[in-house]
């Protein structure tokens, strides 16, 4: 059975939830409620060294094993925010020098790293690269965050970028102008050298090695439907290193991934009707007290319902959150798309912790890249393309 990974495992995976609290030495970078159901915790004494006071952490990515945590100390006095890069399978963490004075506070960012020795699926036909030259060349981080300026009309996006490799803070030249409707998102992935912000009825993608960007409707959009009906939906990287999105609607759940090319666009990879599920699995769904007398409570489980996908994994185990509408606990439920079966993982996830994203982990033993230390001229904010973004007004 599929429960998720303790982190400090050598490999697999799991989900992380995005809010948590808690000292140096207990704190957890997920929710502590959903620990080994689907999602993972982990105790931060290791980022000891980072850190000398009580606080609260945020996730704000995950990527190939790296995170990107936010720190915030509880001691008013000293409430500077320190934003690290971590590891938690080798137990490595460092602070990214200029993330608090260069980050927007309460935005997602985006996290970009391929272990060495592990290409993408940009660079697997580079056959006669030798092993030592890619591991030198690749192992490096960056963390970019989407900036979306609302303009009468339309919507620039601009990015700004810090890599590890340069350890200084850039703008991109790339700018994306979009009819984006809503300027907030939740959640960040990273596929195939690409990243992916889901700005609900858009999909905003940055190429960062080649510098562009742009706008993809999100699938429900080509099909002519209002945003409405698919509000419960999740991003996320699965096998081959694609991006998948799963959309949950009253009739049932379907997964699309998203097919790289000339021009992208989604193809329907699963799709399975509620209807299916309860004949295969209904048991796992009987925690809903107010239908177990009610002869008809499949045909009126969503309306009661609040069903929430929370991440796939492998592309096969989807984790699903599943909560009596007025209820504010969610049971956290794996469904083995493969078989049709729900297995309740018997954990609960609280609106406590405040997770307004959920990410998906992967162990890696991957040695954190050395952050460079800029020339003193020019520190941390000088470099190419697009300058010091502290000039940016």
């Amino acid at each position: 059975m599929r429960h998720g990974v303790d982190v400090a495992g050598a490999g697999g995976s799991a989900l992380l939830g995005a809010r948590a609290s808690g000292s140096e030495q207990g704190a957890t970078s997920g929710s502590s409620g959903a620990t080994g159901a689907g999602a993972v915790a982990c105790r931060g004494g290791f980022l000891g060294s980072c850190i000398n006071n009580k606080g609260s952490f945020s996730l704000l990515a995950s990527t190939n094993g790296l995170l990107c945590v936010q720190y915030i100390p509880d001691d008013k006095r000293h409430r500077v925010r320190t934003i690290l890069i971590a590891n938690p399978a080798t137990q490595q963490a460092q602070p990214i020098p200029g993330a608090a004075q260069h980050l927007i506070q309460g935005r997602v960012v985006g996290l970009v790293f391929d272990p060495p020795n592990e290409p993408n699926s940009n660079e697997e036909h580079k056959i006669d690269q030798p092993k030592e030259e890619f591991s030198a060349k690749e192992n490096k981080f960056k963390i970019v965050q989407a900036i979306p300026i609302k303009n009468t009309s339309y919507t620039t996006v601009e990015f700004r970028l810090f890599s590890s490799d340069t350890g200084r803070w850039v703008m991109s030249n790339t700018i994306v102008n979009a009819n984006i409707k809503e300027d907030e998102c939740d959640k960040v992935v990273y596929a195939s050298g690409v990243l992916y912000w889901d700005y609900q009825d858009n999909l905003l993608w940055f190429d960062v090695s080649r510098s562009s960007g742009g706008i993809i409707k999100m699938p429900w959009m080509l099909q002519g439907s209002k945003s409405e009906k698919w509000d419960h939906r999740s991003i996320d990287t699965s096998i081959n290193d694609v991006l998948v999105c799963t959309t949950i609607t009253k009739d049932g759940l379907a997964i699309y991934r998203l097919v790289e090319g000339g021009v992208r666009y989604w193809e329907l990879m699963h799709k399975k009707e509620w209807k299916t599920i309860m004949e295969v699995s209904g048991d796992a769904f009987q925690f809903c007290h107010s239908m177990k007398l009610r002869n008809c409570w499949q045909s009126e489980f969503y309306e009661r319902c609040l069903v929430r996908p929370f991440g796939l994994e492998s592309g096969r185990w989807l984790y699903l959150g599943v909560s009596e509408k007025w209820d504010t606990l969610d049971k956290v439920l794996l469904c083995d798309l493969e078989s049709g079966k729900v297995e309740d993982l018997g954990r609960d996830l609280s609106d406590q912790f405040n997770l307004m994203s959920i990410f998906g982990y992967r162990n890696s033993m991957a040695a954190l890249p050395p952050i460079a230390v800029p020339p003193l001229l020019g520190g941390i904010c000088d470099g190419n393309p697009g300058g010091c973004i502290c000039a940016v007004k």
